[in-house]
């Protein structure tokens, strides 16, 4: 019987086509989710407060921007849907504290009406967001 010998020769490269392809997929997957996924990312600038403090109890936070906006669990709403939101939130807790977080840049009538409506709604607890003031 007859052996035949076919040359063979060591394999000595490493084919990196598949794992490139798997890093451009994975690129682009954390491309499109990164705005997702930054959490509390509102763009609001706060102002400082040598005597801001860090809270530790529930609430709920809303936020106004610079551009008159309004945002509640990071979501754009209108007045109405706020004021409805947060009625429902009033109707499980009654002292509820709402965290109001403005934009430094806000006319202060503009914040004087977000809070006359929130009190017309029932809040009575009111928080102002600052950021700790370094000295």
């Amino acid at each position: 019987m007859r052996r035949y010998r076919i040359d063979e020769k060591e394999f000595s490269e490493i084919n990196i086509t598949p794992f490139t392809d798997v890093v451009l997929v994975l690129l682009l997957v954390f491309m499109i989710a990164s705005p997702f996924l930054v959490v509390g990312a509102m763009k609001v600038k706060l102002p400082e407060a040598s005597t801001a403090e860090s809270i530790n109890e529930k609430n709920v936070e809303v936020f106004l921007d610079s551009g008159n906006k309004l945002y509640i669990n990071n979501n754009h709403v209108t007045m109405q849907e706020l004021l409805i939101q947060i009625q429902m939130k009033l109707q499980s807790n009654p002292n509820l504290p709402v965290v109001i977080k403005a934009d430094k840049e806000v006319f202060h009538g503009n914040f004087i009406k977000l809070l006359d409506e929130l009190k017309k709604v029932g809040v009575t607890k009111f928080l102002i967001g600052a950021n700790k003031k370094n000295d």
